[in-house]
């Protein structure tokens, strides 16, 4: 077994279960979100488990905004959406993976382990079941980004007994292997921003210098156009993307990767920023020598 650019595995990598160790190998070589989820997908189908219900949302705090799911869960799930919009409200990803960090089991076979609950929770506990999800497991994930949450369930039609003793043998590696495919996903997800979007080679240098904080009249001398045609490519940017107005256009430049991250720069001249957390709760921070540490806000 080799790294996706050929050196071999060493001695000391070789620690954790071969199943996992396998899926983290391949799950370097992914270049695409396809990828990635193709390989989710083929991990849980090789325990026996046919759903996988990957969801996130761009803000948990507000129930309106945007929730995304990719799921292998056919279409009749939608049909339950419009029933029963409850299931919304209900689902472990708004009522556990928001708040907490802990792997939960889920499933119709763990009702009597649920407490109590409410009747919208147990009908949606049951649809899943018609769809196929008995018995799984839960795992909450996070964006990187206050307010964004994810989390991805891997279950099947199986009855108790069959699960617990399917997460005795495999629960590390499944916990630990979408830990890792939701990080390459969401990395990758930002870098497939570009093309997502269609934008030209063009569009994407303007919006690189927007993300500087250029103003129009700026970024005209550096791409040596006229004002207008900066104001003409910005529009179509905004356009493509969605973007309302330059902030957003901002915002979009620093998550797609087009400039560094602000949180960064105070240590943007230093190799090395140790935090020595030996001398007290607050640490102390060692910088290069010769480099002033950021100035204090007024």
């Amino acid at each position: 077994m080799t790294h996706f650019d050929g050196t071999a595995l060493k001695g000391t990598e070789k620690f954790i279960p071969s199943r996992l160790l396998d899926f983290l190998v391949r799950l370097e070589a992914t270049t695409t979100t396809e990828d990635v989820w193709d390989l989710i997908v083929c991990l849980a189908d090789g325990m026996g488990l046919e759903v996988v219900d990957y969801v996130y949302a761009t803000d948990f705090r507000n129930w309106e905004q945007a929730q995304f799911i990719r799921t292998t869960i056919d279409s009749r799930w939608f049909d339950y959406l419009r029933r029963f919009p409850h299931i919304r409200h209900t689902s472990a990803f708004r009522m556990h993976g928001c708040r907490y960090l802990t792997p939960i089991m889920v499933g119709e076979e763990y009702l009597d382990e649920m407490g109590e609950i409410s009747e919208d929770r147990r009908r949606h506990v049951r649809i899943g079941a018609e769809m196929g999800m008995r018995a799984g497991i839960s795992i909450p994930l996070r964006m990187g980004d206050p307010g964004q949450a994810a989390l991805i369930t891997l279950g099947g039609d199986l009855d108790r007994a069959d699960f617990d003793a399917l997460l005795e043998r495999h629960g590390w590696t499944i916990h630990a292997a979408m830990l890792s495919a939701h990080t390459r996903y969401t990395e990758l997800f930002k870098l497939e921003f570009i093309e997502r979007n269609q934008l030209t080679d063009k569009q994407k240098e303007m919006l690189r210098l927007v993300g500087q904080g250029l103003m129009d009249k700026q970024i005209a001398h550096e791409l040596g156009i006229s004002f207008s045609a900066v104001r003409q490519r910005m529009a179509t940017v905004q356009q493509k993307t969605g973007a309302q107005n330059r902030a957003d256009l901002a915002a979009l430049a620093a998550r797609a990767g087009l400039v560094s991250d602000p949180l960064l720069r105070a240590h943007g001249d230093d190799l090395t920023v140790f935090l020595c957390t030996g001398d007290g709760k607050t640490g102390t921070e060692v910088r290069r020598p010769g480099a002033s540490p950021p100035a204090a806000a007024e």
